[in-house]
């Protein structure tokens, strides 16, 4: 398995893993306002944007050439998205995908202290098994449910 930085023409392929997987995990726990808000914000065209004002990076865990897991990193701080196809769940793809985001943020942004995420109520234990704690009670906003999640990096 090899993992890269995505750019723009791997973009596509790597927001239909996301709806692919979300569609699959999450999407039977939010109802049909969190749903809209979640393909909204997955928008090829939206997110396009965000890559390439450097809002947005991502890197995606290929195995041969096949897409297998997708991580992305809003603000050079927080994973906006982690999804690895159901197949291939099980096998460290979403820890090896954390750790290069960490890697990123402490190569970048030396100075920040900590790694966030909004975890969906599905990878909340992963998140745990991975270093995170919840910073507060599960939240829902505009249909999204989420526990607010940090991380430290110091070393």
């Amino acid at each position: 398995m090899q993992i890269c930085r995505l750019r723009e023409n791997h973009l596509r392929d790597a927001l239909e893993l996301v709806w692919e997987v979300f569609d699959e995990f999450e999407a039977p726990d939010y109802d049909e306002m969190g749903v809209k808000t979640f393909q909204h914000f997955i928008e090829y065209h939206a997110m396009r944007d965000r890559l390439e004002k450097n809002e947005m990076k991502f890197w995606g865990c290929y195995q041969n050439s096949y897409l297998v897991g997708v991580i992305a990193l809003r603000e050079g701080q927080h994973i906006s998205l982690l999804f690895v196809r159901k197949r291939f769940h099980h096998l460290g793809i979403a820890s090896r995908l954390v750790r290069v985001a960490i890697s990123d943020v402490r190569a970048s942004k030396p100075a920040i202290p900590q790694i966030t995420v909004n975890s969906s109520p599905y990878a909340v234990g992963f998140y745990e098994t991975v270093g995170f704690e919840a910073m507060g009670p599960e939240q829902k906003k505009d249909g999204i449910r989420f526990t607010s999640m940090k991380r430290s990096l110091e070393l």
